[in-house]
């Protein structure tokens, strides 16, 4: 059942939901949606009964061998209708991911604009000002910050960048993408990259004008202290100093950009509901975000081992996105595959063991950095960007081969 997006202005009567839980449940197996050691002691937290785990390249391809399997089934049940989306191999995989992730983001929004709501409600208790609100409550200032932290990370980080490949590269869902996650503020139009057209209009009547995508401008800079003009300044330790991110929210702000995510979220579930998936679907989405790969390297380097970081991708480091991106990619392809291996198998077991090699590259960078933290330099980074790059390079013109043997493009 979908939920109505009049639900995001509602704060679930008064009651605060429970936290997110970041993981996700595919074909019966737990897939880690994280590696933050933190949001590992949270879900311990929610429940201690013991599930199966598997790691991100078993569970690529338990997920391929799936894909295999119902698509098999799938086919010879739909042959008769081959100009239906039921009939399009593997439609019901993708959909289904899709839909999946999409139903916990919703819920996470809800969360979201619930918490938001009650942080509203005790900074308008004390004179609209967040630092007397934590002078006077400091536990519970603090608490419901951490609460809208694990809803913003279940909405984006274990939410959004795992689905990511789909939503970016199919036509007829990638304008969320750049209200979401992608679009660059105003004053950044002409990078390349289009501008984010959100407005927000805070109750004293000034907006938020096209500054930026939701995720990345304006949510996690605020709950993480890294824009000025979203926050507060407030000693949060105690010390007598307000250090570069001691801060918490404008109340203003963050329910009105929670009440605008909230919707954008629903809006996409929605269409994703609607959304009827072609082959040209698949292959446009891959053919469009494969090569995107080596971009994120250079964001992870902003963002973590510049001089000067770029204040973005702070919440978890953008490996974790690189990864969740990556693997949406490598689900769209599990749908095609038995396509192209009944036109080229040499081709299609290429590509596969290609997308294989990304995903264990990812974990091994992953890995690198846990253990190196801090000591990486940006010169390794670039070195990894550049690894990564020769992968994708190399990947990306067998997909398109694989496009035009089934006489498709990446446009259609």
């Amino acid at each position: 059942m979908t939920v109505g997006r009049g639900q995001c202005n509602q704060p679930f009567g008064g009651h605060r939901p429970p936290l997110q839980e970041n993981w996700r449940f595919w074909n019966g197996y737990l897939l880690e949606s994280h590696t933050q050691g933190s949001a590992k002691k949270t879900q311990a937290n929610v429940s201690k009964a013991p599930c199966p785990m598997v790691t991100l390249l078993q569970m690529k391809r338990i997920l391929a061998g799936s894909i295999a399997a119902l698509v098999a089934l799938s086919f010879l049940a739909d042959r008769g209708a081959a100009d239906t989306a039921a009939a399009v191999p593997g439609s019901n995989d993708v959909k289904g991911y899709l839909r999946g992730t999409l139903t916990k983001m919703v819920q996470a929004s809800n969360e979201f604009v619930a918490n938001a709501a009650e942080y509203q409600k005790l900074v308008d208790a004390n004179g609209g000002d967040p630092a007397k609100a934590f002078a006077q409550s400091p536990d519970e200032v603090t608490k419901l910050v951490a609460v809208l932290r694990e809803n913003y990370k279940a909405m984006d980080s274990f939410g959004y960048e795992t689905i990511e490949g789909i939503v970016a590269g199919v036509p007829k869902l990638s304008d969320f993408d750049v209200y979401l996650d992608a679009g660059v503020p105003q004053d950044q139009a002409g990078s390349g990259t289009p501008v984010a057209p959100v407005i927000l209009t805070l109750p004293d009547g000034s907006k938020i004008d096209r500054e930026g995508c939701l995720f990345t401008y304006l949510i996690e800079p605020m709950l993480w202290g890294s824009n000025k003009k979203l926050v507060v300044p407030v000693d949060l330790d105690h010390d007598g100093k307000i250090g570069p991110r001691e801060s918490l929210p404008r109340a203003d702000i963050l329910s009105a950009v929670a009440k605008d995510v909230c919707a954008k979220i629903h809006e996409l579930n929605e269409t994703a509901i609607a959304w009827q998936p072609s082959t040209s679907d698949y292959f446009s989405a891959i053919i469009t975000m494969t090569p995107t790969l080596s971009g994120y390297f250079d964001d992870w380097k902003e963002s973590r081992y510049a001089p000067e970081t770029s204040g973005k991708f702070t919440a978890i480091s953008r490996v974790s996105d690189m990864r969740g991106i990556m693997f949406s990619v490598a689900v769209l392809y599990g749908a095609v595959h038995p396509q192209v291996a009944a036109k080229d198998l040499a081709l299609a077991n290429s590509i596969q063991r290609g997308f294989d090699g990304i995903l264990a590259f990812i974990d091994r960078v992953d890995q690198r950095e846990k253990k190196a933290g801090a000591a990486m330099t940006p010169p390794e980074v670039d070195e990894l960007g550049e690894q990564a790059k020769q992968k994708a390079d190399k990947l990306a013109p067998q997909v398109e081969q694989a496009a035009a043997l089934l006489d498709l493009t990446s446009g259609a």
